[in-house]
């Protein structure tokens, strides 16, 4: 998989289950859902400026579509981190609290349309196939290696 197939896949997952969560009747298990999609969100944010948002700043610098995308990303990121510690702050499964996770939805879903419409198609013009395919297998590595502790902690608690 090449780096923008692999955040492709992180971005239908996510919008899976957020659609899950806010459609679920039991708030415990919507709690659950949504503690478990948190470091998700935060191991997808961290892929994308170690391995693509970062090095394509540092390639085509200030003034530049590529090179501006990791300051507006890094805006991004703080409002569905506002958003999501303000959800936090309500009971789970509470009208107010499935407003939260709403507008941590449609945030997300802004800053998603926004990247795979205006950048993606970008990165695929400067990087080549090798490039893309050798920083997807990368990300997919440090996923991985991420998802194994969180793997073995599911395991014990069983």
């Amino acid at each position: 998989m090449n780096a923008i197939q692999v955040l492709r896949a992180m971005h239908a997952d996510a919008k899976h289950q957020l659609k899950v969560i806010l459609a679920a009747d039991d708030p415990r298990q919507a709690q659950e859902q949504w503690q478990a999609l948190q470091p998700v969100l935060e191991l997808h944010e961290q892929l994308e400026d170690q391995f693509v948002y970062g090095p394509l700043s540092q390639e085509h610098g200030a003034g530049t579509p590529l090179g501006d995308w990791l300051l507006r990303h890094d805006a991004d990121v703080q409002i569905v981190k506002q958003l999501i510690a303000r959800s936090d702050g309500f009971q789970p499964g509470t009208p107010d609290w499935r407003m939260g996770v709403g507008q941590v939805a449609d945030a997300l879903n802004k800053h998603v349309t926004d990247e795979e419409g205006q950048i993606f198609g970008r990165i695929e013009q400067v990087w080549d196939a090798d490039r893309l395919s050798s920083v997807g297998g990368d990300m997919q590595k440090a996923k991985d290696q991420h998802s194994k502790p969180a793997a073995a902690t599911a395991r014990r608690r069983r």
